[in-house]
């Protein structure tokens, strides 16, 4: 999960997000959004795909101008 706050304000900020999202090798399973406060928003993508690849996705976006925090948190699949 890579969870994000960013300045919606930013100029076409929302749209790389979604750009980055749509083109990499990581399958997006749901995103939430939440207003903050009138500038910030804070925006989990929950998304599954192999490590390096997930890792690429967040310092992408995390590098993005306007976004302020960004975080992956990272799960695996347990095997019984």
């Amino acid at each position: 999960m890579l969870t994000i706050v960013y300045d919606h304000h930013q100029r076409e900020l929302t749209q790389h997000i979604l750009d980055i999202q749509h083109r990499q090798y990581v399958h997006v399973v749901a995103t939430t959004h939440v207003h903050m406060d009138h500038h910030d928003c804070l925006e989990t993508i929950i998304i599954r795909g192999m490590p390096t690849e997930t890792e690429r996705l967040s310092l992408e976006i995390g590098g993005l101008r306007g976004v302020r925090f960004a975080e992956l948190t990272g799960a695996s699949k347990v095997e019984n």
